[in-house]
């Protein structure tokens, strides 16, 4: 395990990541991407991210985007030649990352109070379902069902229609975040102390703190959670506009900005008219002003309004295509795209890691390997 850049904040940390799917997989993809030499552990019949449609060979979409700078090695932990080849790796990891429930933790002799004993400087990170402890901690669950579970679907729509589940795996994506980010504490506490730590996390957890602001509204109102659909129920304007040709969103987060909204597209009077004074007016009477903006947003089609409106200081943006990225000036600019290092695939761009270091991205130094591959 050896393919990290110096250049890169984790370089020379080696990680085995024995986790499944995508959310284990894309907290090691991080942790990758920041220079760890990551070994990814599977089973003898491989991740079942693998087969995800649409499949590319030994690969599909999400493989090759949660699996990236990682190497890869098959290994049967129940057998003994798994469980001798696992140690032979653990004595030279740093951390240890799994996705498993606690009685196939238990099964499978991984129990991490024990394994912390034999390595006292190893970072044992897990990422489960609903948490280790309490009455669900072996149940199973996925994105949309912990989504179903936390309320996620619930705010998720619109008002007058049912709950969906958002249209990207939040808690996969977000589980995975969760995980690397206390990895990252547990290694710079390991730098003071010697010591290793057991990092925990789950997808229900992060469902929890995605609806943070929905539970404080709660108590502070006693009115139940509902659906606003593109909308917030704390903002208003805040949302999809229709225009001319296309649509809009747009963000109005205090009344200087919705008088900008109101100056740059003709309705001056919008800002005296007593119905849409103060945040919580606008909040109340949203539907009536939604439909006064779109009279003026008529003049005019979506990518107009979002120059126009977005260069004079109001948050304002088209609704686009996700694949209308590979073309998009912006993302050009700050190089949003990676090139994928691979030419067996279809894959020629992918999103790199959402930070830069003194101005640069970290690479994408290898693609997600094939069963097997160093």
């Amino acid at each position: 395990m050896s393919d990290s850049s110096p250049a890169l904040p984790l370089a020379g940390v080696r990680i085995l990541d024995a986790t499944s799917n995508i959310a284990g997989p894309f907290g090691g993809a991080v942790l990758a991407d920041l220079g760890a030499d990551v070994l990814k552990i599977e089973t003898p019949v491989g991740d079942p991210a693998r087969s995800m449609s649409p499949i590319d060979g030994d690969r599909s979409a999400y493989f090759h985007i949660v699996n990236r700078n990682k190497s890869a090695e098959s290994i049967d932990l129940k057998s003994d030649a798994g469980k001798n080849r696992l140690e032979e790796l653990l004595a030279d990891a740093d951390v240890f990352l799994t996705n498993f429930l606690p009685d196939r933790l238990s099964a499978l002799g991984l129990d991490p109070k024990q394994l912390m004993v034999r390595y006292p400087r190893l970072i044992f990170g897990n990422l489960s379902s609903y948490g280790t402890t309490g009455p669900d901690a072996s149940a199973p669950g996925y994105d949309a069902t912990v989504q179903a579970r936390t309320g996620i679907m619930h705010v998720t729509g619109e008002p007058d229609g049912n709950p969906v589940r958002a249209g990207v795996s939040v808690l996969d994506v977000g589980g995975g975040m969760w995980l690397a980010i206390g990895i990252l504490a547990a290694l710079v506490e390991r730098n003071l102390t010697g010591k290793g730590k057991l990092v925990e996390t789950s997808l229900y957890e992060t469902g929890a703190t995605w609806v943070s602001y929905h539970l404080s509204a709660e108590q502070l109102t006693g009115a139940p959670s509902v659906r606003s659909g593109s909308g917030h129920p704390a903002f208003s304007p805040y949302g999809i506009f229709a225009t001319k040709d296309g649509t809009l969103c747009i963000g109005v987060g205090s009344n200087n900005i919705f008088a900008k909204l109101c100056a740059l597209i003709g309705r001056e009077d919008l800002i005296t008219d007593q119905r849409f004074a103060a945040n919580v007016d606008r909040v109340k009477n949203s539907q009536v002003l939604k439909s006064e903006i779109e009279k003026a947003l008529a003049t005019h089609d979506a990518p107009y309004w979002a120059g126009v409106l977005g260069r004079n200081g109001v948050p304002a943006d088209r609704v686009a295509l996700p694949e209308e990225l590979h073309d998009d000036p912006q993302g050009k600019a700050i190089d949003v795209l990676l090139p994928y290092p691979d030419n067996e695939t279809k894959v020629a761009r992918i999103p790199g890691l959402p930070l830069r270091f003194n101005g640069k991205r970290p690479p994408i130094r290898k693609a997600a390997p094939h069963k097997d591959q160093k």
